[in-house]
């Protein structure tokens, strides 16, 4: 079988080689075990490629560039528009001889690819919602696109994160997949080797942006009370909002490292260290680097958000009743001051890391999509 994935995944040209987005690729790579042929059509970018960027497997996936669009300005946004032809003339010419499609939402692409992909018969489709599909107040492009899904896109499947009320036949709850069978297992002898006396490591890993609450994080860590307890607090990723951060770090005194963009075995060494992984998002799918973290016993502090409370609870995890410091203080504090129940909520969470296994992804892709 031959595969077409069309996203908005950024891309980039390092030492002559094409690499693109971590998680992205690695899912791809694991997708080549189903597919003969991959070709992922995605938007080439000039600037410097992040650490976190990845190779793929070669043998199987062929990289289509089109051009990039959108940003925060308005004469980015319009770039949306301008793009709009070009970028769809290779969509259609890759969709000729293949025999799936996955498109990868939301994204402001998907306001005239979503409608194209509804009008032609072939090839097999289904789309990979990575956003929250029950947000109450997305953005407009974002709610255009999960009405079109609903309601235009019956013969086809919708992957989305979690079990909402009133969800059509044809949307799908989809686990998001993060760790291989190798992964798997030393995270859990990490997870089981992981010392919980003396003092405790926490992390953040993400986009260094407000919307991440990487913001809230640094206004809890002024609060809490047990911050000699505290060995280092990492911040892992980058983002345009990183030096504003750093420079609010410097004047506390926890210690505070930022390590920029890093690889996939970079942030497993984090993980391991770490005891407590902190995630106060606004707005989530469900995001990978908490049930990564979770398979190497880190415990999450995290927003409610999307379907965060499927998987993670008070047995396991510290669910934020509100978005604000005081909050997420009182949270960092309690994980502290009792060293038995952060042990306890870590074992929970090394307990769930099998099901978020690329190999779980396979068997229910085939099983709910392709073979039906």
């Amino acid at each position: 079988m031959k595969l077409v994935i069309i996203s908005h995944t950024p891309h980039y040209n390092k030492n002559g080689k094409i690499v693109g987005w971590g998680p992205t690729v690695r899912e791809i790579n694991h997708l080549t075990k189903m597919f003969d042929r991959i070709k992922h059509i995605a938007p080439m970018h000039q600037e410097q490629a992040p650490g976190s960027s990845m190779r793929y497997n070669e043998d199987k996936v062929e990289y289509i560039p089109i051009k990039p669009y959108g940003g925060e300005k308005f004469s980015d946004k319009i770039t949306i528009l301008t793009t709009a032809f070009h970028n769809l003339k290779i969509i259609r010419s890759a969709l000729k001889k293949t025999d799936w499609v996955q498109f990868r939402a939301p994204t402001a692409m998907g306001l005239y690819v979503l409608p194209y992909l509804s009008m032609i018969r072939k090839p097999e489709r289904w789309v990979k919602y990575a956003g929250n599909w029950n947000q109450s107040n997305p953005p407009l492009s974002y709610w255009i696109q999960r009405w079109w899904l609903k309601n235009n896109f019956q013969r086809s499947k919708v992957t989305v994160n979690g079990k909402w009320n009133d969800q059509p036949d044809h949307v799908l709850d989809f686990r998001n997949p993060c760790l291989d069978n190798d992964e798997l297992m030393r995270a859990e002898k990490i997870s089981a080797a992981k010392d919980f006396n003396g003092k405790k490591i926490f992390c953040f890993a993400g986009s260094l942006t407000k919307n991440k609450g990487v913001h809230i994080i640094l206004d809890a860590l002024e609060k809490i009370r047990y911050g000699n307890d505290i060995e280092e607090f990492i911040f892992a990723g980058g983002g345009h909002d990183k030096e504003m951060f750093e420079i609010a770090a410097s004047k506390m005194k926890i210690k505070i490292s930022f390590t920029g963009y890093i690889s996939r075995d970079e942030m497993e060494k984090i993980y391991g260290r770490s005891h407590v992984i902190i995630l106060p998002s606004e707005s989530e799918g469900f995001p990978k680097v908490i049930s990564e973290a979770a398979a190497y016993g880190c415990v999450p502090i995290l927003s409610n958000v999307s379907a965060v409370s499927e998987y993670f609870n008070d047995s396991n995890g510290f669910l934020l009743k509100s978005l604000n410091s005081q909050y997420v203080a009182d949270a960092i504090d309690l994980a502290l001051s009792n060293i038995e129940l952060l042990k306890l909520k870590s074992r929970k969470c090394t307990e769930i890391g099998s099901i978020f296994t690329y190999d779980d992804y396979m068997q229910n892709l085939k099983s709910k999509i392709i073979n039906t």
